[in-house]
């Protein structure tokens, strides 16, 4: 969600990432092109999702906009007009809008879970702050938190208002849910750093595998995958502290400190995905049959 100023500019933030998105499009479908069959794979991914983005501006209608939208080089007229045919409050969280640009419609009273991430331009104080910042701290799905990219300083109004609306029963002032991004780059590295270790106790070494190309890479995943499945306890512990690397991964995007860890998260991941494609599905029957059973003694008819 970018929140900017006034409606114009929220048009004009529109206009200009898709101008850049084009351009990011342009670059990584060049790459796809070029890429060997090893990294053709997840290029291809990436770039179905740079062309399945949808994005859209959600601003209040008022007299005469699309003149005076006119006298500033933009078009509100396509806006307004998909604002009034598609009702994109209710859009399911898997649908392909994944950017909206807005100036106060959506910044309270509005609530969705999947919001990842807010782009900050603009004044606020107090509840209105406070609502505005909550649209990204909900947890759904794999997201654990939310990112807020403040471009106008807002965060001493952020602590104002947290002595108002965040203090404890007792009237004193809670902890802040708010915590700068670099103690999430610390945690990551943490949570690399005891995954590498493990592995290497297991004769496996992230950091060559990232390095690897074409089907060495993949010879050494399929090596990994083996030394990690030698027992269910190195199995299970492996799994957890690869999904400990990608929960925190996820969560530090779309932030460029991201950038560093990419590949070798990108290792965990994919050997964690390959143990789990190859772990049989749990038979339950037994247990099921037990179930029934149990229903069948407990309840009776009366009368």
């Amino acid at each position: 969600m970018v929140i900017s100023i006034d409606k114009a500019t929220a048009v004009r933030m529109y206009d200009k990432v898709q101008k850049h998105w084009k351009a990011a499009l342009t670059k990584l479908e060049t790459a796809a092109a070029q890429a060997s069959a090893a990294d053709k794979e997840e290029l291809d991914k990436r770039l179905r999702f740079f062309r399945e983005t949808d994005m859209a501006v959600v601003v209040s209608s008022s007299q005469n906009e699309i003149e005076e939208f006119k006298k500033k080089g933009l078009d509100i007229a396509k806006h307004r007009k998909r604002m009034v045919k598609e009702d994109l409050e209710t859009k399911k969280p898997d649908d392909p809008l994944r950017i909206v640009f807005v100036c106060a419609m959506w910044i309270t009273g509005f609530d969705v879970p999947s919001c990842s991430t807010i782009y900050l331009d603009k004044p606020l104080k107090n509840r209105t702050l406070m609502q505005t910042i909550a649209r990204a701290n909900r947890v759904w799905r794999d997201k654990q938190n939310g990112l807020i990219v403040d471009y106008v300083g807002i965060f001493r109004n952020i602590q104002k208002a947290l002595t108002i609306y965040g203090a404890t029963r007792g009237g004193a002032a809670g902890d802040s849910p708010i915590k700068d991004k670099s103690e999430l780059v610390d945690e990551l590295a943490d949570a690399i750093a005891e995954a590498t270790t493990f592995s290497e106790e297991r004769g496996v070494n992230p950091e060559v595998i990232r390095d690897a190309t074409g089907f060495d890479r993949e010879k050494l995943k399929d090596d990994a995958v083996a030394a990690f499945v030698i027992n269910d306890d190195v199995r299970r512990r492996y799994l957890q502290l690869a999904g400990d690397v990608d929960r925190l991964f996820k969560s530090l995007l779309p932030d460029i400190a991201a950038n560093e860890f990419s590949a070798v998260c990108k290792v965990f991941s994919v050997i964690a995905a390959k143990i789990r494609i190859d772990i049989p599905a749990a038979d339950i029957s037994e247990v099921m049959n037990d179930v029934s059973a149990l229903l069948d003694y407990s309840i009776a008819t009366q009368g």
